[in-house]
């Protein structure tokens, strides 16, 4: 699809939006475009590895295993992943969850934590009470995390030399 044929292709978008975001961390279309990104990035990824039988192995998934069993191993190693999994689906769906709200955080007086960084804006989520100390959470904190871990991933699962790496990140 145009110049995007592998999964590292594809993190590159990924990273791209990050550093995007990064920018301009209370825009709710870069935070939704690296999370629906961040979150699809799971099937690129399986289509390439789904017959390599060694890597499948050294992910310690069996033979047999599904692309809802990879997301499954995702989740596992990184706990986050939920996160944009569910705004993903938000959009997909175009209805908010009960459990999850979102808003944009831009004065002193709303949201837990104020302004954000250098007084700037952010985008926060409001995951409800049942998530006690861990309610609140910036949405730029949240893609970091999961943008992260595909970093990783492909350092130790699919290394390349001409990997993509986020100006946001120093190691």
């Amino acid at each position: 699809m145009f110049s995007v044929t592998k999964a590292k292709d594809f993190y590159a978008m990924v990273v791209g939006d990050f550093d995007d975001l990064m920018e301009e961390p209370d825009s709710p279309r870069r935070a939704m475009h690296c999370a629906i990104m961040a979150y699809h990035l799971h099937d690129w990824v399986w289509a390439e590895i789904e017959s390599d039988e060694a890597l499948l192995t050294r992910l310690g998934l069996v033979e047999g295993s599904d692309r809802v069993a990879f997301v499954h191993w995702i989740k596992a190693r990184c706990p986050y992943f939920f996160g944009v999994q569910a705004l993903a689906h938000e959009t997909k769906h175009s209805k908010p969850r009960e459990r999850m709200q979102t808003e944009r955080v831009s004065g002193w007086g709303s949201g837990p934590y104020g302004v954000g960084p250098y007084g700037r804006p952010y985008l926060l989520i409001d995951w409800g009470e049942e998530a006690g100390e861990l309610r609140w959470q910036p949405a730029l904190t949240l893609l970091e995390i999961v943008v992260r871990f595909w970093r990783d991933f492909f350092r130790e699962y699919l290394p390349a030399d001409d990997l993509p790496a986020s100006r946001h990140h120093v190691a």
